[in-house]
């Protein structure tokens, strides 16, 4: 069996010490970010990251990802200090940042390519990826012949292909239908309980932050810290109408509520819920 096929796990915690960033510092369009962060992900958890608009979601996985440098404080996977982008540190897009000029297989494959591996061996482990997502009947499709939840399935199969030990999701349900958000949502758990891999998913969807995570990160307005950590203790698969399901909710959209109130300069909370 190849280190690379979805069967074999490789996974690694992540340590979030002291970060912080500010854009534009010094300038007069100083944009505070995120203040100083401290969190730990063990190993295989699956964690959610939510938040009012602006409040440094997406930045602090972009500094995961090693496409933001922190203005102070470092991040690592395992005992590495992330200081740039790396293939181990998988990025799934909400516009799925699929090649157009590439076929289902060869997107799949590039990442691949680039480690170089075999191509023989990386078709071999291209396919068994796109039969992970159930799209091994396409493998030979162009892009423009996708849906968009094929789209992220394809995409999901190109991050998982080359075995990283941690995926970084930033809201890649977005910009889905309901029906087809639920389903990726149901596929991508399957994925995540087979692997085992250190998830951190952004969303603005608090149902679907508590139905996929193990773990809810709850982010204050800007600039970002950290609201609430909570572990959600809920056997998979979960029920979005179970008291235990509701409570949960209740719980992270109370705490948004205040920070929504603050982002709009009022007093008290409500409103918020969708």
């Amino acid at each position: 069996m190849n280190d690379m096929t979805p069967e074999v796990m490789n996974t690694k915690g992540i340590s979030i010490k002291e970060i912080a960033v500010t854009f534009n510092q010094g300038s007069p369009s100083e944009v505070e970010a995120l203040r100083p962060v401290n969190l730990e992900f063990e190993p295989g958890e699956f964690i959610a990251l939510v938040g009012p608009s602006g409040c440094g979601k997406s930045t602090l996985l972009n500094v995961l990802a090693g496409f933001t440098t922190p203005t102070s404080g470092t991040a690592y996977v395992g005992n590495e200090p992330i200081i740039k982008p790396d293939i181990d540190h998988g990025m799934v897009f909400q516009d799925y940042a699929l090649f157009p000029w590439l076929n289902i297989i060869d997107n799949v494959a590039f990442g691949l390519e680039q480690l170089g591996v075999k191509k023989s061996e990386r078709y071999e482990i291209a396919r068994e990826n796109l039969k992970m997502v159930g799209l091994e009947d396409f493998a030979e499709k162009r892009i423009n012949e996708l849906s968009g939840g094929m789209k992220q399935r394809a995409a999901i199969a190109r991050v998982f292909a080359t075995n990283p030990s941690v995926i970084l999701m930033d809201e890649p349900f977005g910009a889905l239908d309901a029906l087809t958000r639920r389903f990726l949502q149901h596929q991508l758990l399957e994925i995540w309980q087979k692997n085992k891999k250190t998830v951190v998913f952004v969303t603005h969807s608090v149902q679907e932050a508590i139905y996929l995570a193990s773990r809810v990160i709850v982010m204050t307005a800007r600039p970002g810290r950290i609201k609430l950590d909570k572990n959600i203790d809920l056997p998979y698969p979960r029920e979005f109408t179970s008291d235990e399901f509701r409570d949960y909710e209740k719980l992270v959209y109370d705490q948004l509520d205040e920070e929504l109130a603050k982002t709009f300069k009022l007093e008290g909370g409500g409103g918020f819920h969708e």
